[in-house]
């Protein structure tokens, strides 16, 4: 049960970040009536040409909120251009076990990441050329993922997922594959859900130096729907400097 949200502007506001801040208290869950997402946050982006967790926990998200605000703080501080930020929502049973390197999102060489779904046999997708931090199936995703951009250029970067998700689909069964990804020059939106049409969401918003996309329709933008299977590629370049 996660929330999403990917931002690439030049002045990136904390307004964006406080209204993602609010589907803490009410975003929308999957199977069930519940709503909100409490359990692990995490806020990622770039420190000039270097990756960064801005701020990342294990903790209940909403008595933790003066974390996340030292975090959006530091992230709009930062110039960062680029920013990743993922909530989860799980059980109490379980959030006792949760360990913060299983905590979206994720970061790896000059990638960063976060997914919202599951992949079940995930360790399918192992590669021994990886280290993995934590136990989850969204990591082993991510890493799959960019082990196959990596050896892509840019013009094939659309194949390239497709071709990677296809292998993902022979390996695994899964609820979603929707994902947020970016290497600091590009950020790409990624939704494919096998259930739930209403859940399993992505939107974004596009205008002259600001693209978001987020999980949810968040107040004061005019939202477009991501289809499924469709893949979206944002050049930092183009949006920031208006070429």
């Amino acid at each position: 049960m996660c929330r999403m949200l990917g931002v690439v502007s030049k002045n990136i506001s904390p307004l964006w970040l406080e209204s993602f801040y609010g589907l803490m208290d009410n975003g929308k869950h999957g199977d069930d009536t519940s709503k909100g997402y409490i359990d692990k946050w995490g806020i990622c982006g770039y420190l000039g040409n270097w990756t960064v967790h801005f701020g990342r926990s294990k903790d209940n998200a909403i008595p933790d909120y003066k974390n996340f605000d030292d975090a959006s703080q530091k992230a709009v501080i930062s110039g960062t251009e680029i920013l990743i930020s993922h909530l989860t929502g799980i059980s109490n049973k379980k959030s006792k076990k949760i360990k913060v390197e299983n905590t979206h999102s994720f970061i790896c060489d000059d990638w960063i990441f976060c997914h919202n779904g599951t992949i079940y046999n995930s360790e399918r997708l192992l590669l021994p050329e990886y280290e993995y931090e934590g136990t989850t199936d969204s990591e082993r995703f991510f890493k799959f993922l960019i082990n196959r951009l990596n050896e892509s250029d840019i013009e094939k970067y659309q194949k390239t997922i497709k071709d990677a998700v296809r292998e993902i689909k022979e390996k695994c069964l899964f609820t979603s594959l929707t994902f947020i990804l970016s290497n600091g020059e590009y950020l790409i939106a990624y939704r494919d859900f096998c259930r739930e049409d209403d859940y399993y969401t992505l939107y974004y918003y596009h205008q002259n130096d600001r693209f978001l996309v987020c999980s949810e329709k968040l107040p004061g933008f005019e939202w477009k729907k991501i289809k499924n299977g469709e893949i979206i590629v944002v050049d930092k370049y183009k949006i920031v400097d208006g070429i």
